[in-house]
């Protein structure tokens, strides 16, 4: 089976240096400076020890795609979604595929305009992993999960087969009956973790045990559930348990991707925060703690903006 990862950042370079040492026929779709990079250095991922594994790749950009592709896995940023489709079009046959594994919901609806939805599958991909400006791959936990399902109906064989060439050493993948309420379960799970946490800098557990820092926690989970419900994808009581055990957790050192990289001064994509805020004011929701993690993340990028001139 052809792949081709359009993206080869923290989660499309994870997900296709597993395939790759599993022998899988991977190729990378980027931009000419992220294939320079990966040309001259590798795909390069830094366990938790600091040791560094280096896999060599094929990279290209689009003026060099040439036939289609059995799978197409979108690993870009939701903003960069429009301009990925385009730039992987001549790679699209009549039995391709395509595998989203973006955060949040929109993008589907531009996948499933473009190409109908039996082309499309949703994807979950749960990983901790961070890429560091000069194009390392932090390796917060070892291993990768990746769920896929169909938009429309129940599994097919294209699915199931497809989730058996993914399924390799270091990155399971499976099969969703309901793949879309998987996707906001894990948009759930981003949102609640990242409004707290961007907003008051701390890691989980630290806030929890901060007096006050549950209720924050809580009221953050609150709002995202609430536009989860009007949005037609009410969070099942036990997932609402499960993230609000995680939000409060007082020994917890989690701290999501976007809590990493401002901390460590990185830009934040903060492109599933903004949807999640767009969702809410198209149902006349109040959201102040998330609009207030969007107006922190926006000063931590008119800051770095300003430092770097």
């Amino acid at each position: 089976m052809r792949i081709l990862i359009v993206g080869a950042g923290a989660t499309g370079g994870y997900l296709g240096a597993k395939l790759l040492a599993a022998q899988r026929d991977v190729t990378f779709l980027v931009r000419d400076a992220a294939k320079e990079r990966l040309n001259r250095d590798g795909l390069r991922i830094r366990a938790s020890d600091g040791s560094v594994q280096t896999t060599a790749v094929h990279a290209l950009t689009r003026s060099a795609l040439q036939g289609s592709f059995d799978a197409i896995i979108v690993a870009v940023r939701a903003a960069a979604v429009a301009g990925a489709l385009d730039d992987c079009a001549a790679a699209v046959g009549d039995q391709t595929a395509f595998l989203p594994v973006v955060n949040g919901i929109g993008h589907l609806d531009l996948l499933r305009d473009r190409y109908g939805a039996g082309h499309v599958c949703g994807g979950v991909a749960t990983l901790a992993v961070s890429m560091d400006l000069d194009g390392v791959l932090d390796e917060v936990r070892p291993g990768a999960t990746l769920e896929i399902g169909p938009l429309e109906g129940g599994p097919t064989e294209r699915i199931a087969s497809l989730a058996k060439c993914l399924d390799v050493d270091g990155l399971r993948a499976i099969v969703s009956d309901d793949i879309v309420a998987a996707m906001w379960c894990k948009f759930a799970f981003i949102t609640s973790m990242a409004i707290p946490t961007c907003l008051l800098r701390r890691r989980i557990g630290p806030i929890a045990r901060t007096p006050g820092g549950r209720r924050v926690a809580e009221a953050a989970l609150a709002e995202v559930a609430a536009v989860a419900a009007a949005d037609g994808y009410a969070l099942t009581e036990t997932a609402h348990a499960n993230l609000r055990a995680k939000l409060t957790d007082t020994e917890s050192m989690f701290g999501p991707s976007m809590y990493r990289d401002l901390v460590a001064g990185r830009p934040v994509e903060t492109d599933v925060l903004a949807e999640l805020a767009d969702r809410a004011r198209r149902h006349d929701l109040t959201t102040p703690l998330l609009d207030a993690t969007l107006v922190t993340l926006a000063l931590h990028h008119a800051e770095g903006q300003a430092t770097s001139r």
